[in-house]
């Protein structure tokens, strides 16, 4: 227990002379009880009491100034602090002892200074020290005095020395006896204290453990979390709740929810504002917020907080980003419905294929054997060229329904850049195109992990629809980068062309949903479902500028990154 004590204390001040260092305050008390002790002399020396002797009293003083020099130059160099303050301790109580003597001894007006040092022996140091210094108190008190009582009972002999008479005696004793009782008490007292001050360490250890556990637990989840108070102020947010919102804690913490969520925030706002009010919790809300340019789905819970006579002083939040969970529906729904498509397309294809090589067939022998004049050649060409383009359209279909899975590979960026590049252009020059084209890779030596083949063709795919979208004439960038940290590839394809026609926007990528005379409807289609067979999805956006922009997203994949990167041969990045 008494160790305890002594180490809480230790670890509860500090080293040096601050004013929380023990030695220090003890320093500040002896001050004061020589200051005390001094006017008290001047009172002495100027009643002239005959008991008095100032060249004795002056003499305690001084010896008293000098121990306190003496400590607080140890104080200085940092002395073990139990040391100091035994020191201290020991010196003011033979100070004082020399001043009972030389001021009367029995008739000094000084004994009961001696409690001063008694109990900040108790309180600086433990029980023992204060019982220790109510018996040295004791017997510099009264042990001459009853020593010499002793030795008058013993000789049977009768002392003419009055302070061995009736009423010195009984005050000297009464002086002991309060020495003793005070050491005690303060001994007691001071142990209390210790056991008090170690349940209150105890507490506040288990308090700070408790705080920090939490705080990891709040700082380490994925959700975002937000506590406001009554008033609607903010004082908690995790890093979640800061990366998901954009914000620094600077912005929220402090701030009221209202102001600090304006605008593009405002209906997260106004669902945890009445629920700190009083009003009824939010379980499973789903909201929406704009950050920047994303319109970002949330799922939040909000709830009360409360005190513990039940009172509703503020409400938490809970909320998550729900991007991934929608785009995971919206891919799945999305590959359910191209492969039920991609069936019925082949279905169909087939079925049409055969009788159509037949009519076809039959035309090109009609055509070769009768003698048609005017527009009876003109509808038989007609008939020709319709059929084939009605075979090319079965093609497309066929090779959309059976398009085959994705086969990874790891290759360089700058050859598929090198590729793409040299493609498009022969394509815009075959149409006698004034499309500038600019194709970009950053970082420069990046890896890819993809299907070389149908990168190629999901490019090609976009960057032909931007420049039909053109009329062959403007501005056309492609960018390859690694987002997210290093996660992602993002493939961005734009134009300035005349943008996104609003009537299709929802159905973008739907197959056969085309505004281009004599197109399929598959191009896009086809992008959708590389994307998905690559675990990424395709978006459509305006550009600021002008014209569209189409960003192609889909992982890092690290296990074919591990793989030897390969040389790409030609044919992989050449599509018919």
């Amino acid at each position: 227990m008494i160790p305890a004590q002594r180490g809480s204390r230790a670890q509860s001040t500090s080293a040096g002379p601050g004013g929380r260092d023990p030695n220090a305050r003890l320093l500040i008390w002896r001050l004061i009880l020589a200051a005390f002790l001094s006017v008290s002399t001047l009172f002495a020396y100027h009643f002239g009491s005959d008991d008095v002797s100032m060249p004795g009293m002056l003499g305690s003083l001084g010896l008293m100034g000098t121990s306190m020099a003496v400590c607080w130059a140890a104080l200085m160099a940092r002395a073990p602090r139990v040391v100091l303050t035994s020191v201290q301790l020991a010196s003011d109580t033979l100070c004082i002892g020399l001043m009972v003597h030389f001021s009367g001894g029995p008739y000094s007006a000084f004994p009961l200074v001696f409690l001063v040092p008694i109990m900040l022996g108790a309180y600086y140091l433990d029980a023992r020290w204060s019982i220790s210094i109510a018996g040295v108190a004791a017997i510099l008190v009264g042990g001459g005095h009853f020593g010499l009582a002793l030795g008058w009972i013993l000789t049977g002999t009768e002392s003419t020395l009055d302070y061995l008479q009736g009423w010195p005696v009984f005050v000297t004793a009464l002086h002991m006896a309060i020495f003793l009782v005070a050491g005690m008490i303060s001994g007691g007292l001071a142990r209390r204290l210790a056991e008090r001050r170690q349940e209150q360490m105890r507490s506040h250890l288990l308090a700070q453990k408790a705080r920090c556990e939490v705080r990891n637990i709040l700082d380490n989840i994925q959700s975002g979390l937000i506590t406001i108070n009554a008033r609607g102020l903010i004082t908690r947010v995790n890093p979640s709740a800061c990366q998901i919102l954009k914000m620094t804690p600077q912005q929220l913490l402090k701030q009221n929810i209202g102001l600090a969520m304006a605008d593009d925030m405002r209906e997260l706002a106004d669902i945890i504002l009445p629920v700190a009010a009083g009003g009824e919790p939010v379980t499973r809300g789903e909201i929406h917020i704009d950050r920047g340019n994303e319109r970002m789905p949330l799922g939040l819970n909000v709830n009360h907080i409360t005190a513990p006579d039940g009172r509703v002083i503020g409400a938490i939040s809970i909320f998550t980003d729900l991007t991934r969970e929608k785009e995971m529906t919206e891919r799945i729904r999305e590959t359910d419905r191209l492969a039920a498509i991609g069936e019925l397309a082949a279905s169909i294809a087939h079925e049409i294929r055969n009788p159509l090589a037949s009519i076809r067939g039959s035309v090109e022998i009609l055509a070769g054997e009768l003698e048609l004049e005017g527009y009876q050649n003109q509808l038989l060409g007609l008939v020709l060229k319709e059929s084939g383009r009605v075979n090319t359209i079965i093609n497309d279909f066929l090779a959309y329904s059976r398009m085959p899975g994705a086969r990874k590979s790891c290759f360089r960026a700058e050859e598929f850049q090198e590729q793409i590049g040299l493609q498009i252009r022969q394509h815009v020059a075959a149409k006698d195109g004034r499309v500038q084209v600019a194709c970009e890779v950053n970082p420069p030596d990046m890896i890819i992990t993809a299907d070389a083949g149908q990168l190629v063709q999901m490019t090609l795919n976009l960057a032909i629809n931007a420049c039909q979208a053109m009329d062959y004439d403007g501005d056309l960038r492609i960018g390859l980068n690694l987002v997210g940290g290093g996660s992602t590839y993002e493939l961005v394809v734009t134009d300035n062309g005349p943008g996104i026609e609003a009537d299709i926007r929802d159905h973008l990528f739907s197959p056969f949903k085309t505004t281009k005379e004599g197109g399929t409807g598959l191009g896009l289609s086809i992008v959708a479902r590389i994307a998905s067979a690559h675990g990424g999805l395709v978006r459509a956006e305006d550009n600021p500028d002008g014209g569209a922009i189409f960003r192609v997203r889909w992982p890092l994949d690290p296990q074919v990154l591990t793989e030897e990167v390969r040389e790409v041969e030609p044919d992989e990045l050449l599509v018919g």
